[in-house]
């Protein structure tokens, strides 16, 4: 009897325990949802709430929240609802196989009102450029300043004055070098003594000491031939240095030519410079959108990567699943999506579905297939598709997106205080198309812009550039605009040009030519000063050697009418 009402004991307590777990089960999940995805994303992760159920299997997630691990005051993706309904079978095998799935009310970069770093988790922000930082830096726009000649040549290493010193310095020591070996050689006093000697040898009276005077005398003349070959050596030295000195000063002359050509393309005042003005005024623009689609696409390779080159790069554990059914760990057959995008200056609803989506392509044989949609009233229409195929070990992804009849508002292309320029309002027309394989991006798109308005344009500008520039763009009422993108996906060469380029730079080509010409005479000038003062006494001191020649030119004359 005790043995009966012990296992009825034990019965009641497994009932008690399963509708506890039953009621805590919800709670339970968000736990579990928020614990692994903080430390999968290395940021908080936050659910409202969850909501589980058995009959049928599936789940509903409410108000999720994801931070950005880059920018902790970010999330990087919200959505409102989650919703999954799940075959029990293929959880037997650890796989998660969901048929139908819904997200909803889906944005991205929604602003934080605390933030979603944690501690000892979340790295710190990267020290590497990001692409909107690379962007910048090489989409700048041209000079529209003239310059001070004095600061352009205090700016630049002037190759003139350092061949100049290097010069000046060679022949300071060679001059040197010269004195000692002029003063070591036979001079008019060796002369004298050689024709006191044979004058004296001359004079003998008797015939045996004019015989005795003729071998000396002999003896006398080939010393003196031996001096005057020294001599010789020393002019022809000296005759090669000269030479190769004056080559160096025609060297040293000829550097102001090329200072001028640095100097004045520091200046930057290139016609040729405003034809790259999209890419300045655009940049921007576009390093944010393109840096937004590398994060999303890079979080989704997970999910599609099947059997691609980026899964066989890692070194993950042996997968011992059993893929015999043909089913992989991860699949979701369809999945409806809605949300908002993004677009500068507000957010444009779209809906659409997203089919196939597994971390096993390969197994399961068929790509993933994305597909959007949008035409509410007022923002525009929006149509995106997007196959992302990782069948096979070559991933091939392509996206093709057609925005039409979009208001822009507000949208700052330059926020320098010397030139700012925002484009107030447009109705724009965005068409394009991307292919990534294998890791390569080959990228068209297309802008129209109608309807334009210019806005923060300065007034009252007197500088000609500037106030040619901005009388060319108060009178746009409209332009276009065109980017290519190819090279490996991460760091791609971006191209981008624009109606605007001939616009802006035919309004300034014959200003920036007469300005140019004015820069390049006052240039000019400072620059003629500078070498005045820095090679003008290079000539005197390559004449003092010029004056030795001559000096060693008479004391070969002189030995030689001895002889």
């Amino acid at each position: 009897m005790r043995a009966l009402k012990f296992v009825g004991y034990i019965f009641v307590l497994l009932i008690v325990i399963v509708i506890a777990a039953l009621f805590f089960i919800d709670i339970i999940a968000k736990f579990a949802i928020e614990e692994e995805g903080t430390k999968a994303v290395k940021a908080k992760v936050e659910v409202d709430s969850v909501d589980v159920r058995f009959f049928p299997l599936g789940a509903s997630i409410y108000g999720l929240k994801v931070t950005n691990p880059q920018a902790p005051m970010t999330n990087a993706f919200e959505a409102e609802l989650i919703d999954a309904n799940l075959d029990w079978e293929p959880l037997l095998k650890s796989k998660v196989i969901v048929e139908t799935a819904a997200l909803e009310g889906m944005r991205f970069n929604t602003a934080r009102s605390v933030t979603g770093a944690v501690p000892g988790l979340t790295p710190p922000p990267s020290q590497e450029p990001s692409l909107v930082d690379q962007f910048k830096e090489d989409m700048k726009l041209p000079a529209i300043d003239i310059p001070d000649p004095s600061e352009l040549l205090a700016r630049v290493d002037l190759k003139t004055v350092s061949m100049a010193k290097e010069m000046e310095a060679s022949l300071s020591a060679r001059k040197k070098a010269w004195k000692e070996r002029i003063d070591a050689l036979p001079n008019k006093e060796t002369l004298e003594s050689y024709k006191q000697r044979i004058k004296a040898l001359k004079e003998a009276k008797n015939p045996l000491e004019r015989l005795q005077a003729v071998a000396k005398v002999k003896d006398l003349q080939s010393d003196a031939k031996k001096d005057l070959q020294k001599i010789r050596d020393a002019k022809s030295d000296l005759e090669k240095e000269v030479a190769q000195l004056k080559a160096d000063l025609a060297k040293v002359k000829a550097a102001p030519q090329e200072d001028m050509k640095r100097v004045m393309e520091l200046a930057g005042l290139n016609p040729g410079a405003w034809e790259g003005l999209a890419k300045a005024l655009f940049g921007d623009e576009v390093a944010k959108w393109a840096n937004n689609a590398y994060m999303w696409y890079g979080r989704l390779q997970p999910y599609i990567n099947g059997s691609g080159e980026e899964a066989q790069k890692s070194a993950p554990e042996p997968d011992t699943t059993d893929y015999s059914d043909g089913l992989p760990r991860f699949l979701v057959k369809t999945l409806s999506i809605s949300g908002k995008l993004p677009i500068p200056q507000q957010d444009v609803p779209f809906s659409g579905k997203f089919n196939n989506l597994t971390d096993r392509a390969d197994v399961w044989g068929k790509p993933a297939q994305l597909a959007l949609q949008s035409q509410a009233q007022g923002v525009g229409k929006l149509d995106f598709k997007g196959v992302l195929d990782h069948v096979t070990a070559v991933a091939k992804d392509s996206f093709s997106f057609d925005l039409t009849d979009l208001p822009v508002t507000d949208i700052v292309f330059s926020d320098k205080e010397d030139f700012p320029v925002t484009l107030s309002k447009a109705i724009a027309a965005i068409a394009g198309k991307a292919d990534i394989t294998d890791g390569k991006l080959a990228m068209n798109v297309d802008a129209k812009f109608l309807e334009v308005q210019l806005a923060n344009l300065l007034e009252g500008e007197s500088a000609p550039l500037k106030k040619a520039l901005l009388n060319a763009l108060k009178n746009i009422s409209q332009f276009d605009v065109n980017m290519l993108a190819s090279g490996a996906l991460q760091d791609p060469e971006v191209k981008i040009t624009s109606s605007l380029d001939k616009i802006l730079s035919q309004s300034v080509k014959g200003l920036i030519d007469e300005e140019k010409k004015k820069l390049s005479g006052k240039v000019q000038a400072k620059l003629n000063e500078i070498v005045s003062e820095k090679v003008g006494g290079l000539d005197s001191e390559l004449n003092g050697l010029v004056d030795i020649n001559a000096l060693l030119q008479e004391r070969i004359g002189d030995f030689s009418n001895l002889l």
